[in-house]
């Protein structure tokens, strides 16, 4: 009976120092390796933006009609084209590739072929909503942009550009370059600019 209370001591000790390890160091490992991964992601948005990252939510559609003057601060690379994103997509199917797109992209395989860095896909679209028959598929104008991007990386990869040097990026409208107020504007802003960085 003498020992008892030493016993138990040593058990609820014992039974602590396993309930570390078998509980509470697996949950501090996942979570040092987790916030590894944001540190990782946040440096690689922070190197293609040129700035720290700002985390604000950001509207889907820009509020003001003055061109946003944004783009200046970040440094995407050197800008190899812009095109239209007008001829590069499907009117009837505006997620997808025309054949007259697929033209324009194979016309900067040579020069993506003979360079090395990353190719910076950036696609912008005006302010004006998804239609609603698109709405189900394209909430807003972000998914629109996000999908056109992967939808050109895709093209790009399967025509032999390396995986590691696609970086695809839906703006939404969050950089126009004219006012939204008009429909030449509106045109003006509905582009898909590449980099090479």
């Amino acid at each position: 009976m003498r020992y008892l209370g030493w016993i138990l001591a040593l058990l609820f000790a014992a039974a602590g120092v396993a309930g570390y390890f078998i509980f509470y160091a697996p949950l501090e490992r996942g979570y040092a390796e987790q916030a590894e991964e944001i540190k990782m992601w946040t440096g690689k948005v922070a190197a293609l933006q040129g700035k720290p990252i700002d985390t604000m939510p950001a509207p889907d559609t820009a509020t003001s009609e003055t061109p946003s003057t944004r783009g200046a601060e970040f440094d995407y690379g050197n800008l190899l084209a812009t095109i239209p994103s007008d001829d590069l997509f499907s009117s009837t199917k505006p997620g997808e590739l025309s054949a007259k797109g697929k033209g324009e992209l194979d016309k900067l395989l040579p020069t993506l072929k003979t360079t090395q860095g990353d190719v910076v896909i950036m696609v912008h679209t005006d302010n004006v909503r998804v239609g609603s028959s698109l709405r189900d598929r394209y909430p807003t104008n972000w998914e629109l942009t996000a999908r056109r991007a992967a939808v050109i990386a895709r093209y790009l990869l399967a025509r032999g550009i390396d995986y590691n040097r696609l970086v695809p990026c839906g703006l939404s409208a969050a950089r126009s370059l004219a006012s939204n107020s008009t429909a030449e504007g509106r045109a003006k802003n509905r582009r898909v600019e590449i980099y090479l960085r």
